[in-house]
This record gives structure tokens, sequence and C-alpha cells, in this order.
């Protein structure tokens, strides 16, 4: 497990041998599906801003869900101010912990949400989700309609409440204007597991590129590694992907993890289980 630098004997966030999978129709995980998230760890302090990075799928989402008590893992796996995210509700009662994710600001108290734009939209969002004073902060992709100078603003408030009032904040971003000093580490997941967490001075030390580019080097070698699979695959005479009866997908033998959504993989019409537990699923839409 990686800790950073300070000594603190009762650190904010802790994630210890993390192991997550969505859950099927029937609320179990498919036989034979692999774990969305495996074997990860991660400790941070008070006052630490994290940067959480990855390309698509590769898991940020569904970490800052878990760590934000949305979904339910064992209690040890995961700890936020030393209680359970999942088990606690206070955390969340409380405003300690905050998540907010795809939703100062300049914002103007004339403007009404029906006629403002998306960007406007959003600001109001963001304010309303800081409006109580945090101690755990998730910020997952806030930034996408904010404007230059919303977002350096929001930036700066945020690295203000870590370093005067202790918050701790983890920031899962694909933008990364204005941020090569912001964050204090750095975690980059790739397909669920955790691949490199460090301090930014240690990255800095690790490459002269700036942090789009060290990014962007980390997230090509992923892409690189995942094509030349796939050519082996075909030159073997195996298809880049295997079909298997309930409409899932198999890579190289492994099942693509599975997302509880009722839908096959490329299909407009649900699987033959998910219609059927839709037929009596609460969440039903009248159909004409």
């Amino acid at each position: 497990m990686w800790v950073n630098d300070r000594n603190d004997n009762n650190p904010i966030v802790v994630i210890n041998k993390l192991k997550f999978t969505y859950p099927g129709i029937d609320g179990h995980p498919p036989p034979g599906s692999v774990p969305l998230i495996e074997d990860f760890s991660l400790t941070l302090n008070s006052g630490d801003r994290c940067l959480l990075v990855g390309s698509n799928g590769a898991g940020k989402t569904t970490i800052l869900k878990i760590l934000g008590g949305k979904h339910m893992v064992d209690p040890d796996m995961v700890r936020v101010l030393g209680r359970s995210a999942f088990h606690d509700t206070s955390l969340i009662s409380s405003g300690d912990l905050a998540y907010l994710g795809g939703e100062v600001l300049d914002i103007d108290l004339s403007w009404r949400m029906h006629k403002v734009s998306d960007g406007q939209r959003r600001r109001v969002q963001i304010c309303m989700g800081l409006l109580k004073e945090f101690k755990v902060l998730l910020l997952d992709e806030i930034t996408v309609d904010l404007d230059v100078l919303a977002r350096a603003d929001l930036l700066t408030f945020l690295r203000k409440e870590c370093e005067e009032h202790g918050a701790t904040i983890i920031y899962a971003t694909h933008i990364f204007d204005g941020l090569e000093n912001w964050p204090s580490h750095i975690v980059y997941v790739a397909h669920g597991k955790l691949q490199l967490a460090s301090t930014m001075e240690e990255v800095k030390n690790m490459s002269n590129l700036s942090l789009m580019r060290t990014v962007e080097q980390w997230l090509r070698k992923e892409r690189d590694e995942e094509r030349k699979r796939r050519k082996e695959r075909k030159a073997n005479g195996l298809p880049e992907f295997d079909r298997r009866i309930d409409g899932s997908r198999v890579i190289g033998g492994d099942p693509v993890r599975v997302v509880n959504n009722g839908w096959a993989a490329g299909r407009l019409n649900s699987t033959v289980a998910g219609e059927k537990n839709f037929m009596y699923s609460s969440n039903r839409v009248m159909r004409q």
C-alpha cells in the first residue's frame, strides 16, 4: 500500500485491497465474471489533493462512487474518516463526505435555471454541492462545461480548502489545463488496478514532460499494449471478442466486467433475463 509522506497516525482515506464486481440482474456477480476493481490499495491524509487519472473505462468513477458510499463493499476495504463509506450514512448527511459527479463561480442570483446555459447551470450545481463544509471531497469530471476563469477560480478555492482547512480531495479528470501545480499526489489506474501512486514531486522527477504529456504517455502505452494483445489473438485465429450465450463478451478468455443495466453489449434490445426482470421492476416505463 502506498502512503504519502506526511506523519499522520489518522489517515483520512484508506482503501485496503479493494475488490468490486458489479452485480447482475439477480443482485449477484454473474458466474465467471471478473472484478472491475481488484487489489486496489491507497492511503490519503489530511490536506492531500489527489489527481485520479486513467483511460475511459479504467474504473475511476466506480472507485469514487465506492468511496462516496454508493456501492456496498466490505467495511474493512474502504474507510473514510475512520468509518465505513457505505454503512455509516452520517458521513454524507453531515457533509463531511461530499461527492460531485458530472453535474465560484461568479453566480448571478437573477439566473433562472430554465434560461441559463449548460455551463452556468453546472456552476450552480457545483456551488450547491460545496455549501456545506466538507472534510473529504470526491470530484468526477466536474469542470467539463466551465470556462477558463470559472475553472481556475474553482481550483484555487479547492486548493485553499486543503491548505487552510485540511480537506482531502480526490479529483478524476481528463482535462489537465491549469492542473500542473494543483495536485499534491497522482494516482494512475488501468483495468481496475493501481498502476502508480506517487507525489507530484516524484512524478516530475521521473519525467521532464508536462503533466498532460506524462499522462498521455501512460495512456498511449496502455493502448498500444491492448492493441498488441488483440493483434496476437487475431494472428492465432482467435476472434477479438468471443460472445457467450448470455450476451456478454469475452476477451482472451477473460469475461468483460459486467455493468448492471439489463442490456447486452452492442444491442438496442434488452437481454431475455433483463427483459423478464425489467417487467417487474419499479423502474419500468409505461409502454404504449
